[in-house]
């Protein structure tokens, strides 16, 4: 019977395969698949010397997802240069996060990892240069209802998702780490004073930052079907860049971000589902926050659970209902009560409305462009 605990091993520790059964291969494919991990565990297994003694058709649906990461990190490489290269010319730099930092710094956890956008960094007082100019030389943003572009510009840590008009790239630019609304704001200049620059000349956050901000997006989220792909992020992170020094850095930026709790949660399912040996420092910290019940409650029977991927062939009731508290939880932190009142009010009746008449019936004409 698989479980969150099983994929994990297996991604960790590749043999695991071996003694799989070809229906048990069959299930695995399928659940990678979904999770976005295939190409991933296809590494993995290369690394250790075991990818060879697979079962046929398992290498070659592990091969074909490798392929088709191949391909899309040469396009993040390829587009990250022409992004970078394009705000430098109204010089803004622009820190590139998550899957795109990962694949512009060639870290073991990028071997086979797929995304399905850019996200990059600015500084808030870059964002509306960066927007203009982005937006007078072939990107554009999608055509949003009013209510949904003032979520963006009022309470989010972005502006909408922009999209080239050729390539039909997807970038999320960030000014924030997380929505200012929820009054959890980092500090940037913090995280941006401490980038490094790639071989590409894009520039990434330092290794205990990027740990940093993959915490603060898996556990601090509202959406957990990513969650065990996140998860093994973090995992492969810390093996290749932890130090004495690292460990100092992470646990000083989760006091500073004040996102302790998703620290202790990361640190807490790191020991359920994987190999990692938490060094004493992280053990002494964890053991000093004061938890209160109703957050050791939360972390035990919705949070670790919820990191299960989102395939029916593992979603019992009881995680079923762990990943809907997680995305509660993930609306009620990020939102003040009144304004989360009001978003869930607004968009329950879109979502009804739209069911009534029609998902595009109210969408607005797009502009007339001859670019399109």
């Amino acid at each position: 019977m698989l479980d969150t605990k099983i994929l994990f091993q297996l991604l960790l520790s590749p043999r695991l395969g071996l003694t799989l059964t070809l229906s048990q291969w069959q299930n695995v494919i399928f659940i990678f698949r979904e999770s976005k991990l295939l190409a991933s565990l296809y590494h993995v297994a290369l690394r250790d010397g075991s990818f060879d003694q697979y079962p046929e058709f398992a290498k070659r649906h592990l091969g074909s997802a490798q392929v088709y990461a191949k391909r899309q990190a040469q396009q993040i490489l390829f587009e990250a240069v022409e992004f970078r290269l394009q705000l430098e010319q109204v010089g803004i730099t622009a820190v590139f996060l998550k899957g795109a930092g990962y694949t512009l710094r060639n870290s073991l956890n990028s071997h086979g990892r797929v995304c399905s956008d850019i996200d990059v960094l600015v500084n808030k007082k870059d964002l509306s240069a960066a927007e203009a100019h982005l937006k007078n030389n072939r990107w554009q943003s999608e055509v949003l209802s009013d209510y949904d572009e003032k979520y963006y510009r009022q309470w989010a840590h972005e502006v909408p998702p922009l999209i080239h008009i050729n390539r039909a790239t997807v970038v999320d630019m960030h000014h924030n780490l997380y929505p200012p609304i929820s009054g959890r704001t980092t500090n940037i200049d913090q995280f941006i004073s401490s980038r490094l620059k790639t071989a590409s000349g894009c520039f990434v956050l330092e290794p205990a930052t990027t740990v940093m901000h993959s915490i603060i997006h898996l556990f601090a989220n509202e959406d957990s079907s990513s969650w065990i792909r996140d998860l093994f992020d973090i995992t492969l992170l810390i093996k290749e860049y932890e130090s004495d020094d690292f460990w100092t850095s992470l646990i000083d930026l989760s006091k500073q971000t004040d996102f302790e709790f998703e620290f202790v949660c990361c640190m807490h399912a790191l020991k359920f589902y994987t190999d990692i040996s938490v060094p004493e420092i992280a053990n002494d910290y964890i053991a000093r926050y004061k938890m209160t019940k109703i957050q050791v409650w939360l972390m035990n029977h919705a949070i670790i659970p919820a990191i299960c991927p989102e395939h029916d062939l593992l979603l019992t009731a009881k995680i079923r209902w762990a990943k809907k508290l997680v995305y509660l939880r993930g609306h009620w932190i990020k939102m003040p009560f009144n304004v989360l009142i009001k978003h869930f009010a607004f968009k329950s009746f879109f979502a009804i409305r739209d069911q009534i008449m029609g998902k595009h019936h109210f969408d607005p004409k797009l502009p007339e462009n001859p670019n399109w």
